[in-house]
């Protein structure tokens, strides 16, 4: 099957590390030219983009930039415009995820996870959607959100798991508003995924979660990053405002 994403050009916030990492290197397979951005894992951004380098027949770029701030998103979305030309694909990966029980959380770490979370999200969509817009151009987005959007998380994630919630609202909305104009909008609920953020838990309670989903398995970020290839590409054309379960049943909604 041809997905033709070659030279196609994305932008994947918080693509320096786990999943964000897997994304890039997924798409870049495909030939896909990559916007690689992080906002302070800095050796972790070149070192994925080295790796593009160094494995695939294609380009990717690092990129500073904090999501919370308009203007670091209209800079990013500049520089690659100026190098490939208008962005094709946009992944909206970057996250906050603070944890501990209710009374644990302040004002402003609740406003924080929002910010970076939803309004990060729908900041980069804008600044997207405007620029196909201007270059009479479809293009895709795809939001990262999670399982815990739906179930909430056994491990408290409250204000994580409220701002996965508002961006799945955010992307039927989205869709619904640009279909006309050929821009789909979708999202992956990824389960428990084997990252640095999860190991601890992972090694002191991998039977637990084992137990709960019918695959019998955690993810890799590779998984995630599969199924935002399939979405971003031609094979997804006529999906929009989805989420989709990645939780190896977990949910099965």
């Amino acid at each position: 099957m041809d997905l033709n994403l070659k030279d196609k050009v994305a932008l994947v916030t918080g693509g320096s590390r786990g999943i964000g990492a897997a994304i890039c290197r997924a798409l870049a397979a495909e030939g896909v030219k990559v916007g690689v951005n992080y906002s302070s894992s800095e050796a972790d951004a070149y070192a994925v983009v080295a790796g593009i380098g160094r494995d695939f027949t294609t380009d990717a770029l690092a990129l500073q930039g904090n999501i919370e701030d308009p203007l670091a998103i209209t800079g990013m979305f500049g520089l690659l415009e100026q190098r490939w030309g208008t962005v094709d694909i946009l992944v909206n990966n970057a996250a906050y995820c603070p944890g501990g029980p209710l009374d644990s959380y302040t004002i402003e770490v609740w406003e924080k996870t929002f910010r970076v979370n939803v309004t990060g999200s729908f900041l980069a969509s804008q600044e997207h959607i405007r620029r196909l817009r201007l270059a009479d151009k479809q293009g895709k987005i795809v939001n990262i959100v999670s399982q815990a959007a739906f179930l909430g998380s056994t491990s408290g994630h409250l204000p994580y798991d409220s701002s996965k919630g508002a961006v799945v609202s955010m992307t039927r909305a989205l869709a619904r508003e640009v279909a006309r104009e050929g821009i789909n909008v979708n999202a992956i609920a990824p389960g428990l995924v084997k990252t640095e953020m999860v190991a601890a838990n992972l090694a002191k309670k991998l039977d637990f979660y084992l137990s709960r989903i019918p695959l019998h398995r955690i993810a890799e970020p590779e998984d995630v990053a599969n199924a935002v290839v399939f979405l971003a590409s031609d094979a997804a054309a006529y999906i929009t405002g989805t989420t989709m379960d990645l939780t190896g049943g977990l949910l099965m909604r």
